[in-house]
């Protein structure tokens, strides 16, 4: 399976990272790629001005996903990242469509972890999503013929349980899109190898890189791939581009059977997990 990790600075210009999405997609494309990446908040970081997610928020399917879905259907790949999502009842999300090789949007993943980084002093104003948009409330994975893939957004990554739960549900191969504030590089690379170890999968983990030029905010970049062994198969230089390289699926199993973590886990010892997520389960209830 050949995946492309896409990065570049999305600017709060539509037309600008459109243009920049149809190059690097065309890239991919060349490329034969099964799966492309692009970045989180791929139509716009949202940054530039504190309300300025709610002009970029747009519908899906929408004008984004429309030139995506042709994109897949010209090169005959899947394509997922993730843009703020205004839903039919008026709210906002940060969402990753996930389209398929036919030009069909076969579903979606809304961020269910969002960005609330306090009082880090290294945080540019205006990346903090909590007072800005609505969490999802669901993990999915979805059969894509060759494999199956999980979602997850950027600060999804912070939480363990994500990449534990997505691997329980079969998912082979994480893709992650993402917008990782600089200066975090130390936690970028050992956090991704970290849950590509312990779950024994590939992540596909692609994201914005530079200077958004009006509130200076500052990314990471280094789009890269895992493999199950917490080998970087790939990793992307500083700057506008694609990354690609092949996987080769049966590494998941191999790995498995050389350490069967899964198999060595003992659910009935993390009570307080378990505990936890009963009481949030009860209260989303009440609260639905």
């Amino acid at each position: 399976m050949t995946i492309s990790v896409i990065q570049f600075t999305a600017i709060d210009n539509s037309e600008s990272n459109l243009a920049s999405m149809r190059r690097l997609l065309d890239v991919a494309g060349r490329r034969r790629s099964d799966l492309a990446v692009l970045p989180e908040a791929m139509t716009g970081c949202g940054a530039s001005h504190p309300t300025a997610y709610q002009r970029i928020a747009e519908p899906i399917p929408g004008p984004t996903t429309d030139m995506l879905c042709a994109k897949a259907r010209e090169h005959g790949m899947y394509i997922t990242g993730s843009m703020f999502e205004r839903s039919a009842d008026g709210k906002i999300y940060n969402t990753a469509p996930l389209i398929s090789p036919a030009g069909e949007i076969v579903g979606c993943y809304r961020k269910t972890h969002l960005f609330s980084p306090g009082s880090g002093p290294d945080i540019a104003n205006g990346l903090s999503e909590a007072q800005k948009i609505t969490a999802g409330d669901s993990l999915h994975v979805f059969d894509i013929g060759k494999c199956r893939l999980g979602i997850a957004i950027c600060a999804d990554l912070r939480f363990h349980e994500v990449i534990r739960e997505l691997a329980l549900q079969g998912a082979e191969v994480i893709a992650l899109p993402t917008a990782f504030p600089n200066p975090r590089l130390d936690h970028w690379e050992f956090t991704l190898r970290t849950r590509a170890t312990d779950n024994q999968l590939f992540i596909a983990a692609t994201g914005m890189y530079g200077q958004e030029p009006i509130s200076g905010a500052r990314f990471v970049g280094r789009s890269m791939v895992v493999d199950p062994w917490g080998i970087v198969l790939t990793c992307a230089s500083d700057g506008e581009v694609c990354a690609t390289t092949e996987i080769d699926l049966g590494d998941v199993q191999k790995v498995r059977d050389w350490y069967p973590l899964g198999d060595l886990r003992r659910p009935e010892l993390y009570v307080a997990q378990a505990a936890l997520s009963a009481r949030h389960a009860k209260a989303s209830a009440t609260c639905n």
